[in-house]
């Protein structure tokens, strides 16, 4: 629900924008200019008026003020084309008068637009959709800078009739877009030479007496209709197409597919819709529905198109992302992962682009004003793109993966995502921690994950009365352990002596574990039975670990001098 409120907002927002009407700029004001020399200060030959204006520069006047626009909308040709069959399906056919360059009574040139209506009515050969909406029209339809094209009308036995635009400029009025003398003149012959079809004596004569939005009850009904047509031919072409898909790459992705394909159905399902409303909005009755109709339907194409390309953007992404991941090319994997989203923001300012243009505004101009202040919005924008470009940098180097444990800037936790603008990290306490990308590619970086092998040491004291053999029996049963160990890197492997310390001899066991890609949960998990051999060799030497207080013994200690027991 929340996707169709979204389409039908952008058509109506379409719809109902116009042509921008382009504002004149300031003239600059020329700036006095100061005399060269002094001489030219002193010249007795200046004018009073000239030396007082050069002493005090007089303050700059204000800009001219913008050309009156006109109310109506006659300044574009699509303006007035759009106006005049917005007032005559309103029956308004006074204001629908005003959009002719006629000096008839008022009585025939309401004749004269109803008549003209009808025409318009019977098809054009162009869409209305393709007049200009600059107020110069179409520089390059080869006609006078004056006239404009609307289009061709079909009459019978193959005759044709060109509906033109004048531009009119009257004293004390912008110059406005009427339909031409020259047209209207053509209009009565035309309109008695066709044949009349009043559609709705088709139907009950009180659906043509109920009025909503100045449109009878009939023509409601004839769209409720349409639309019920459209929405069913678009659901069972849509299954249609799904079913294709299905047969046609379910035997080549895993089990998932089915899944993925019914992503689809949505997007696919408003683009068969778009499509079939483009189709139907040929056959509409006026000419204001059929260009309604028509923007509408290329509207919501773009919008479905967009949507379908975004769905299958992000299939794409996963599938080589978890091929990717299967293959522990989990560098390759993220990179596939931004360059997905990158592309989903480059079809949403496509889609952006398109829209505004459609509703009539300059994306020329725009494009450009937009590289002109592509610098200024470089400079305010530093810690974006730098953060952007930290992003690509670390997935290029493969210093970090998604998945991988590492420590970044004295955080440490599991990489969870790379974004395009920061880096998602999960902490052993379980919190999330988001650090841009510009500051991961700057600070000191240590990836655990990247450890081809595991570090055990381990430093511990015997006890302090513990005897030279004991000790001697209980570092050779250590190292044959480290030694007999399948997982234990015996070139580096050792257990030594290091320290004599008052609560007794200090032993370190030092050794490598040959275990790539080992996690820390799975390291500890294989250290375990190590230790427990450790603490076994050491009990059965009749040893122990020294307590960490300090002990003091009670019992007398034995005489060795047979003289002092005397």
């Amino acid at each position: 629900m929340g996707i169709s409120r979204c389409l039908l907002l952008a058509i109506l927002v379409s719809l109902g924008v116009g042509g921008i009407p382009t504002s004149a700029w300031p003239q600059t004001l020329p700036i006095p200019k100061k005399p060269h020399s002094k001489a030219d200060a002193k010249n007795p030959e200046v004018a009073p008026d000239q030396a007082t204006e050069q002493q005090a520069p007089q303050p700059a006047s204000a800009p001219p003020p913008p050309p009156p626009t006109d109310p109506l909308g006659r300044t574009s040709p699509y303006g007035c084309v759009i106006g005049f069959l917005r007032a005559a399906e309103a029956k308004d056919y006074e204001k629908a008068a005003l959009y002719l360059d006629e000096k008839r009574p008022a009585h025939e040139t309401e004749t004269l637009a109803i008549e003209l209506k009808y025409l318009l009515d019977q098809g054009l050969s162009t869409g209305i959709d393709k007049l200009s909406h600059e107020p110069a029209g179409n520089t390059e339809d080869n006609l006078r800078s004056t006239r404009e094209l609307v289009g061709t009308v079909t009459l019978p036995k193959d005759e044709d009739l060109k509906i033109y635009l004048d531009q009119v400029k009257r004293s004390n009025e912008p110059a406005i877009w009427l339909f031409s003398h020259e047209t209207l003149n053509q209009i009565p012959a035309a309109y008695d030479g066709i044949h009349h079809t009043d559609y709705g004596e088709r139907f009950p004569a009180w659906t043509s007496k109920i009025h909503f939005f100045s449109v009878p009850l009939w023509r409601w009904a004839f769209i409720l209709g349409s639309l019920l047509l459209i929405f069913a031919l678009a659901s069972l072409l849509s299954r249609v197409v799904l079913w294709l898909l299905k047969k046609a790459i379910s035997h080549r992705l895993n089990r998932n597919v089915e899944e993925s394909i019914l992503a689809l159905k949505t997007p696919i399902f408003f683009l068969t819709m778009a499509i079939l409303w483009v189709a139907a909005g040929g056959y509409a009755i006026t000419a204001l529905g059929r260009h309604y109709w028509k923007s509408a339907g290329i509207i919501l194409i773009w919008l479905a198109s967009g949507w379908l390309l975004i769905r299958i953007s992000n299939i794409l992404t996963d599938f080589l992302r978890q091929r990717l991941l299967l293959q522990t090319r989990v560098e390759r994997a993220t990179f596939v992962s931004l360059i997905g989203r990158l592309f989903t923001i480059l079809v949403m300012l496509v889609l952006l682009i398109g829209l505004l243009r459609r509703a009539g505004v300059d994306v020329t101009a725009l494009i450009t004003g937009l590289g002109i202040g592509g610098v200024a919005i470089a400079l305010a924008a530093q810690k974006t793109l730098a953060d952007l470009f930290g992003g690509l940098s670390i997935i290029m180097r493969g210093a970090v993966r998604v998945g991988d444990f590492c420590q970044i800037d004295k955080v440490s936790g599991t990489v969870e995502d790379i974004g395009v603008s920061a880096l998602s990290l999960r902490t052993l306490e379980r919190s999330l921690v988001s650090i841009p990308n510009s500051k991961v590619a700057e600070v000191s970086l240590e990836n655990f994950s990247f450890r081809d092998q595991y570090w055990v040491h381990q430093v511990f004291t015997l006890r302090f009365d513990t005897s030279h053999t004991v000790l001697k029996t209980v570092l050779d049963n250590i190292y044959q352990i480290l030694k007999d160990y399948p997982e234990i890197d015996k070139a580096n492997a050792r257990a030594r002596l290091i320290n004599l310390t008052p609560s007794g001899p200090q032993i370190e066991i030092f050794a490598y574990m040959r275990r790539p890609g080992m996690d820390r949960a799975a390291f500890l998990a294989a250290q375990e039975p190590l230790l427990l051999k450790i603490l076994g060799a050491i009990e059965t030497a009749g040893a122990s670990i020294a307590a960490p207080v300090p002990v003091i013994r009670m019992d007398a200690p034995q005489a060795t001098d047979p003289a002092a027991t005397r």
